[in-house]
């Protein structure tokens, strides 16, 4: 993980994507937003910028967003270059 991110933020990170986090299977198959030991689900459409600008000021960083998977499931990343 990136060293400009917060001890807090890599310990809550490391138990959500290991499903060992307190409330994890209501964030399953969701994006969310974390910030130290707060995970935010991501909120969609318009109210998404309005809700990092919120969370940038609470937290005076940008908060960390990534998807958290379900439990028992397998996921395929696909990435394809631009030409």
């Amino acid at each position: 993980m990136k060293k400009n991110i917060s001890t807090a933020t890599q310990k809550t990170l490391s138990l959500l994507h290991a499903g060992k986090l307190e409330g994890v299977e209501r964030y399953a198959g969701k994006h969310v937003y974390v910030a130290g030991d707060t995970v935010i689900p991501l909120q969609s459409g318009k109210r998404t910028k309005a809700q990092l600008s919120k969370l940038i000021k609470t937290y005076g960083r940008i908060p960390v967003i990534t998807f958290v998977p379900r439990q028992g499931m397998s996921y395929i990343l696909c990435l394809w270059e631009r030409s």
